[in-house]
């Protein structure tokens, strides 16, 4: 089941309101409605604590896709961080597995990628999304190196 919440300037980096259950066309409704402009102004004067974010979840299969607007709108640039819980073997395959968080953090400048990423996510297709993100995250170094 898909979920998404919010997390607003102030808050600290664990707090998150849940919005409840979404799909595709509600979380780009409610990416399209959250006040990012206001919140990024407030967070520009304080300059303390996370981004403002939106965070679609999907519990059951351990995924999260974290998406902060860098711009006044959602014409400019995102900030992403993609989020899996894997099962990682102890060592020499002894003991139980842990559950290792692994989080992919890089920038989009345009909207259109963060669309796909998002309905991919919505789909539950995570090897294409995991692909994607590959992707947009070296492209992302790339461009970092090229500055």
């Amino acid at each position: 089941m898909l979920t998404y919440a919010i997390q607003k300037t102030g808050y600290d980096y664990a707090q998150l309101d849940s919005q409840g259950n979404t799909d595709f066309d509600g979380f780009i409704e409610a990416l399209e409605r959250f006040p990012w402009s206001e919140q990024l102004a407030r967070w520009n004067e304080v300059q303390d604590g996370p981004l403002p974010a939106m965070v679609l979840s999907n519990e059951a299969d351990r995924r999260e896709l974290w998406i902060s607007a860098l711009g006044a709108g959602l014409a400019d640039s995102f900030q992403l961080n993609a989020v899996a819980m894997r099962e990682k073997k102890a060592l020499f395959g002894l003991g139980k597995p842990k559950l290792d968080r692994e989080v992919t953090s890089f920038e989009v400048y345009a909207r259109a990628d963060v669309d796909r990423l998002c309905r991919l996510f919505c789909n539950a297709q995570y090897a294409d999304l995991d692909r994607e993100v590959a992707k947009l995250a070296e492209l992302d170094r790339d461009a970092d190196d090229d500055r």
